[in-house]
Protein backbone atom coordinates (compact mmCIF):
# COMPACT_ATOMS: atom_id res chain seq x y z
CA UNK A 1 0.00 0.00 0.00
CA UNK A 2 0.77 3.74 -0.51
CA UNK A 3 -0.37 7.33 0.13
CA UNK A 4 -1.95 8.90 -2.33
CA UNK A 5 0.35 11.59 -1.84
CA UNK A 6 3.03 9.28 -2.69
CA UNK A 7 1.31 8.36 -5.85
CA UNK A 8 0.81 12.10 -6.59
CA UNK A 9 4.52 12.69 -5.87
CA UNK A 10 5.94 9.82 -7.87
CA UNK A 11 3.76 10.76 -10.76
CA UNK A 12 5.03 14.21 -10.77
CA UNK A 13 8.69 12.92 -10.38
CA UNK A 14 7.72 11.16 -13.75
CA UNK A 15 6.73 13.87 -15.38
CA UNK A 16 9.53 15.90 -14.63
CA UNK A 17 12.07 12.69 -15.96
CA UNK A 18 10.02 13.09 -19.24
CA UNK A 19 11.24 16.57 -19.26
CA UNK A 20 14.78 15.31 -19.09
CA UNK A 21 14.43 13.12 -21.46
CA UNK A 22 12.84 15.16 -23.72
CA UNK A 23 15.39 18.09 -23.73
CA UNK A 24 18.22 14.99 -24.11
CA UNK A 25 16.06 14.18 -27.21
CA UNK A 26 16.19 17.65 -28.66
CA UNK A 27 19.78 18.23 -28.12
CA UNK A 28 20.61 14.91 -29.58
CA UNK A 29 18.55 16.36 -32.96
CA UNK A 30 20.27 19.61 -32.84
CA UNK A 31 23.71 17.98 -32.52
CA UNK A 32 23.25 15.74 -35.59
CA UNK A 33 21.61 18.57 -37.46
CA UNK A 34 17.90 17.15 -37.52
CA UNK A 35 16.89 20.52 -36.65
CA UNK A 36 18.15 22.67 -39.38
CA UNK A 37 18.50 21.61 -43.66
CA UNK A 38 18.21 24.34 -46.41
CA UNK A 39 14.46 25.08 -45.89
CA UNK A 40 14.97 28.31 -44.58
CA UNK A 41 18.14 30.52 -44.10
CA UNK A 42 16.89 30.80 -39.92
CA UNK A 43 18.82 29.17 -37.06
CA UNK A 44 15.93 26.07 -37.07
CA UNK A 45 13.36 25.15 -39.43
CA UNK A 46 9.80 26.19 -39.03
CA UNK A 47 11.28 29.21 -37.27
CA UNK A 48 8.29 31.84 -37.61
CA UNK A 49 9.66 35.59 -37.24
CA UNK A 50 6.29 36.25 -36.08
CA UNK A 51 6.78 34.65 -32.87
CA UNK A 52 10.36 33.64 -33.12
CA UNK A 53 12.12 37.17 -32.75
CA UNK A 54 15.07 35.38 -31.13
CA UNK A 55 15.46 32.86 -33.78
CA UNK A 56 15.33 35.10 -36.67
CA UNK A 57 17.92 36.95 -36.27
CA UNK A 58 21.59 36.83 -35.49
CA UNK A 59 23.91 34.28 -37.03
CA UNK A 60 23.21 31.53 -38.24
CA UNK A 61 26.28 29.03 -37.02
CA UNK A 62 25.93 25.03 -35.01
CA UNK A 63 27.66 27.26 -32.72
CA UNK A 64 24.71 29.14 -32.05
CA UNK A 65 22.43 26.07 -32.06
CA UNK A 66 24.69 24.84 -29.74
CA UNK A 67 24.54 27.20 -27.08
CA UNK A 68 20.56 27.44 -27.25
CA UNK A 69 20.04 23.62 -26.58
CA UNK A 70 22.55 23.70 -23.71
CA UNK A 71 20.54 26.52 -21.99
CA UNK A 72 17.41 24.98 -22.73
CA UNK A 73 19.19 21.67 -21.11
CA UNK A 74 20.74 23.51 -18.31
CA UNK A 75 17.00 25.35 -17.79
CA UNK A 76 15.15 21.91 -17.23
CA UNK A 77 17.29 20.99 -15.37
CA UNK A 78 17.10 23.76 -12.87
CA UNK A 79 13.13 23.49 -13.38
CA UNK A 80 14.05 19.39 -12.02
CA UNK A 81 15.44 20.71 -9.08
CA UNK A 82 13.22 23.48 -8.04
CA UNK A 83 10.26 20.90 -9.18
CA UNK A 84 11.14 18.14 -6.58
CA UNK A 85 11.55 20.53 -3.83
CA UNK A 86 8.11 21.90 -4.63
CA UNK A 87 6.96 18.08 -5.29
CA UNK A 88 8.14 17.20 -1.88
CA UNK A 89 6.73 20.10 0.48
CA UNK A 90 3.22 19.26 -1.25
CA UNK A 91 4.13 15.37 -0.60
CA UNK A 92 4.20 16.77 3.25
CA UNK A 93 1.35 19.41 3.62
CA UNK A 94 -0.69 16.76 1.95
CA UNK A 95 0.17 13.93 4.79
CA UNK A 96 -0.06 16.15 7.71
CA UNK A 97 -3.51 17.16 6.77
CA UNK A 98 -4.59 13.55 5.98
CA UNK A 99 -2.94 12.81 9.49
CA UNK A 100 -4.98 15.79 11.30
CA UNK A 101 -8.09 14.63 9.96
CA UNK A 102 -7.27 10.93 10.93
CA UNK A 103 -6.32 12.12 14.43
CA UNK A 104 -3.10 12.08 15.81
CA UNK A 105 -1.86 12.73 19.33
CA UNK A 106 -2.42 16.79 19.76
CA UNK A 107 0.15 17.84 21.64
CA UNK A 108 2.86 15.73 19.88
CA UNK A 109 0.99 17.29 16.34
CA UNK A 110 0.87 21.01 17.65
CA UNK A 111 4.08 21.47 20.29
CA UNK A 112 5.21 25.01 19.68
CA UNK A 113 2.98 25.45 16.84
CA UNK A 114 -0.06 26.87 18.07
CA UNK A 115 -3.09 28.46 16.15
CA UNK A 116 -5.77 30.31 17.80
CA UNK A 117 -9.59 31.09 15.86
CA UNK A 118 -11.80 33.76 16.37
CA UNK A 119 -15.59 33.20 16.12
CA UNK A 120 -15.44 34.50 13.18
CA UNK A 121 -13.26 32.40 11.04
CA UNK A 122 -14.75 29.30 12.84
CA UNK A 123 -18.24 30.70 11.16
CA UNK A 124 -16.48 30.54 7.93
CA UNK A 125 -14.68 27.68 7.55
CA UNK A 126 -17.91 26.00 8.19
CA UNK A 127 -17.49 22.63 9.53
CA UNK A 128 -14.72 20.53 12.20
CA UNK A 129 -13.09 19.10 8.69
CA UNK A 130 -12.15 22.42 7.22
CA UNK A 131 -10.96 23.33 10.74
CA UNK A 132 -8.54 20.66 11.45
CA UNK A 133 -7.32 21.02 7.21
CA UNK A 134 -6.52 24.66 8.14
CA UNK A 135 -5.23 23.90 11.44
CA UNK A 136 -2.66 21.48 9.45
CA UNK A 137 -1.79 24.04 6.75
CA UNK A 138 -0.93 26.64 10.07
CA UNK A 139 1.57 24.40 11.06
CA UNK A 140 3.20 23.62 8.11
CA UNK A 141 3.58 27.08 6.81
CA UNK A 142 5.20 27.34 10.15
CA UNK A 143 7.84 24.70 9.90
CA UNK A 144 8.10 26.07 6.36
CA UNK A 145 9.70 29.08 8.23
CA UNK A 146 12.41 26.98 9.55
CA UNK A 147 16.02 28.27 8.98
CA UNK A 148 17.41 24.86 7.91
CA UNK A 149 15.65 22.50 5.49
CA UNK A 150 16.45 19.58 8.03
CA UNK A 151 14.94 21.02 10.63
CA UNK A 152 11.59 20.84 8.73
CA UNK A 153 12.06 17.32 7.59
CA UNK A 154 12.91 16.19 11.54
CA UNK A 155 9.98 18.17 13.22
CA UNK A 156 7.38 16.88 10.46
CA UNK A 157 8.92 13.55 11.12
CA UNK A 158 8.07 14.17 15.08
CA UNK A 159 4.98 15.48 14.49
CA UNK A 160 3.67 12.52 12.74
CA UNK A 161 5.33 10.30 15.36
CA UNK A 162 7.93 8.62 12.73
CA UNK A 163 11.69 7.35 12.99
CA UNK A 164 12.95 8.76 9.67
CA UNK A 165 16.36 7.29 9.15
CA UNK A 166 18.41 10.50 9.72
CA UNK A 167 21.10 8.91 6.92
CA UNK A 168 18.42 9.42 3.96
CA UNK A 169 17.52 13.09 5.43
CA UNK A 170 21.30 13.82 5.02
CA UNK A 171 21.64 12.03 1.29
CA UNK A 172 18.64 14.74 0.38
CA UNK A 173 19.27 17.82 1.85
CA UNK A 174 22.47 19.12 -0.20
CA UNK A 175 19.92 18.80 -3.03
CA UNK A 176 17.06 21.28 -0.85
CA UNK A 177 19.84 23.37 -0.40
CA UNK A 178 21.08 23.41 -3.85
CA UNK A 179 17.41 24.33 -4.62
CA UNK A 180 17.60 27.34 -2.44
CA UNK A 181 20.21 28.54 -4.32
CA UNK A 182 18.59 28.14 -7.46
CA UNK A 183 16.04 30.21 -6.26
CA UNK A 184 17.97 32.94 -4.70
CA UNK A 185 21.25 33.35 -5.64
CA UNK A 186 20.94 32.73 -9.76
CA UNK A 187 22.56 29.19 -8.85
CA UNK A 188 25.62 30.81 -7.46
CA UNK A 189 27.49 28.79 -4.66
CA UNK A 190 28.70 30.64 -1.52
CA UNK A 191 31.79 29.42 0.68
CA UNK A 192 29.20 28.44 3.02
CA UNK A 193 27.88 25.61 0.05
CA UNK A 194 30.90 24.73 -1.38
CA UNK A 195 32.51 24.08 2.34
CA UNK A 196 29.11 21.67 3.49
CA UNK A 197 28.83 19.71 0.04
CA UNK A 198 32.31 19.33 -1.51
CA UNK A 199 31.21 16.73 -3.77
CA UNK A 200 29.25 19.04 -5.83
CA UNK A 201 32.87 20.39 -6.98
CA UNK A 202 31.02 23.83 -6.83
CA UNK A 203 33.49 27.57 -6.75
CA UNK A 204 32.66 30.08 -4.69
CA UNK A 205 30.62 32.75 -6.82
CA UNK A 206 30.13 30.27 -9.71
CA UNK A 207 26.99 28.68 -10.86
CA UNK A 208 26.65 24.85 -9.96
CA UNK A 209 27.19 22.87 -12.46
CA UNK A 210 23.66 20.80 -13.24
CA UNK A 211 25.40 17.57 -14.52
CA UNK A 212 23.45 14.40 -15.47
CA UNK A 213 25.20 12.54 -12.01
CA UNK A 214 24.04 15.40 -9.65
CA UNK A 215 20.00 15.12 -11.51
CA UNK A 216 19.91 11.35 -10.73
CA UNK A 217 21.53 11.75 -7.49
CA UNK A 218 19.26 14.03 -6.55
CA UNK A 219 15.97 12.19 -7.75
CA UNK A 220 17.51 8.83 -6.06
CA UNK A 221 18.26 10.31 -2.48
CA UNK A 222 14.49 12.59 -2.11
CA UNK A 223 12.33 9.60 -3.56
CA UNK A 224 14.25 7.35 -1.05
CA UNK A 225 13.76 9.82 1.61
CA UNK A 226 9.71 10.09 0.26
CA UNK A 227 9.56 6.34 0.37
CA UNK A 228 10.54 6.20 4.00
CA UNK A 229 8.09 8.39 5.10
CA UNK A 230 5.20 7.03 3.42
CA UNK A 231 6.35 3.43 4.27
CA UNK A 232 5.88 4.37 7.89
CA UNK A 233 3.03 6.45 7.38
CA UNK A 234 1.28 3.67 6.26
CA UNK A 235 2.38 1.04 8.73
CA UNK A 236 1.47 3.18 11.17
CA UNK A 237 -2.05 3.79 10.24
CA UNK A 238 -0.91 8.00 10.09
CA UNK A 239 -3.77 8.39 7.45
CA UNK A 240 -7.27 6.68 7.12
CA UNK A 241 -7.66 3.75 4.82
CA UNK A 242 -9.29 6.24 2.08
CA UNK A 243 -5.86 8.31 1.76
CA UNK A 244 -4.14 4.97 0.72
CA UNK A 245 -3.79 3.11 -2.80
CA UNK A 246 -2.48 -0.59 -3.70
Amino acid sequence: MKSKFFIKFLNNSSHLDSDLEFVDIIKSCVINGRTKTDLTDFLFDYVDPSKHKRFSTGANSDHRRKLAVNHLKASIRSAFIKSIYEATTTYFQEVLKAATKKGVNSDRLLGEHNRTYTSKEIIELGNYSKILESIASSIFRQLENEKKTKDLILKMGKKLGLDIDETKINAALPFFELRHKLVHSEGKADKAFCDRFPEFGAVVDRPIKLTHTLIEDAKTAIVALITDFDTQIIAKSIISQTEMQP
